[in-house]
């Protein structure tokens, strides 16, 4: 069977105040800007159902990929309706969740909670003995928590396991 896509390009976070999110994606998390910009006019506000808007983007890369972006895309209309995430501390059915993996677990999570961000999975050590094809033996530390617009966000770290 032939392959009809690529590896995810870029997940897009239509966020209520960029800066906030900024601030957590490349600050904290590190992602550099590959691109800032703006858009405006009817022609980009149809493709997300609008008659007009003006939207603040930024395109966010870890290590320079070219795949895995993290679009943050701040849109400025009169018409844009507000969702609201699901309430903390309990995963919901039709939730995502952006997974980053690590090898400074435990300086994001004391950064994350410095800073106030909360939780659905405070930074948990779990071993796993045996590898799979997915994922090596080792030592596996995860976090869960909420962006800025409600946005699960794991982070995972992993030490090998010892020979």
């Amino acid at each position: 069977m032939s392959e009809r896509t690529s590896p995810v390009k870029r997940t897009t976070i239509f966020c209520r105040d960029i800066e906030k999110s900024l601030s957590l994606y490349r600050d904290i998390l590190g992602f550099s800007v590959a691109e800032d910009k703006t858009v405006a006019g009817p022609a980009m506000a149809k493709m997300i159902g609008l008659t007009d808007c003006s939207m603040h983007i930024c395109h966010l890369r870890a290590h320079n990929s070219e795949d895995g972006l993290i679009g943050l895309y701040e849109i400025t209309a009169d018409d844009v309706p507000e969702t609201s995430p699901p309430p903390p501390g309990v995963i919901h059915r039709g939730q995502v969740a952006v997974v980053l993996n690590t090898d400074q677990p435990e300086a994001i999570a004391a950064e994350l909670e410095s800073k106030g961000y909360p939780f659905l999975t405070p930074p948990t050590k779990y071993v796993k003995e045996e590898d799979s094809e997915y994922m090596k033996a080792g030592t596996y530390t995860e976090m869960i928590f909420y962006d800025p617009d409600g946005v699960l966000v794991s982070i995972m770290g992993y030490e090998p396991k010892a020979s």
